[in-house]
């Protein structure tokens, strides 16, 4: 579950066109039970097979939309019940604690000291790993605190684009483009979202 963070404050009409764009990107990219797709309220919704899966494709569109639409997003690991096929209506125990995720990231980011966190996760589990909610919270605090240009370097990286192809869509020379790199972490940076886009 995904929504626009601030979104009675900023342009609707010209953040939609965007967001879909960046939809059917990580549609390509990224298999899904059931493809993300824009809901009532602007809100965005998908069902993954896997909770990798799942930030996989919430990192690879928060980042295809760096520097214009900002998102939060709740992920909650359960049970899918379809109430309208045709409507595509859906319930169940994911929803719930996604619904519930959301809505305490929202929270927290609310509070002193934890602005830059976006992503909810309610996985309960017996095998969850507890390290994962920490390990998805740090990931957002650094990507909160990136400049544009680091994350645009960062979002090179998680297409895997070689340096040389990603200076030169940045408009930029490869040796700045390394630069970016390694003054921000940003090889580290795209490890961590890596693996937790393979978490089971």
């Amino acid at each position: 579950m995904i929504d626009q963070v601030a979104s009675r404050h900023t342009d609707r009409t010209q953040n939609h066109p965007r967001i879909l764009a960046a939809i059917e990107t990580i549609n390509t990219k990224i298999p899904a039970l059931d493809p993300l797709r824009v809901t009532v309220g602007d809100e965005i919704q998908a069902v993954y097979e896997t909770l990798g899966d799942a930030l996989r494709a919430s990192h690879h569109i928060r980042a295809n939309l760096f520097g214009e639409v900002e998102l939060r997003f709740g992920i909650g690991l359960g049970d899918v019940e379809v109430i309208d096929a045709e409507r595509g209506i859906q319930d169940g125990s994911a929803w719930w604690r996604a619904r519930a995720a959301i809505e305490e990231i929202e929270q927290l980011a609310a509070e002193p000291g934890t602005a830059g966190l976006r992503t909810g996760i309610r996985d309960e589990r017996s095998e969850a790993n507890p390290l994962t909610v920490a390990t998805a919270r740090l990931v957002d605090t650094q990507l909160f605190r990136l400049r544009p240009g680091a994350r645009e370097a960062l979002r090179s990286l998680l297409a895997g684009l070689d340096n040389q192809t990603a200076a030169k869509l940045a408009g930029i020379t490869p040796s700045a483009n390394s630069q970016r790199i390694i003054n921000n972490d940003l090889r580290t940076l795209a490890e961590a979202i890596e693996t937790l886009g393979q978490l089971p």
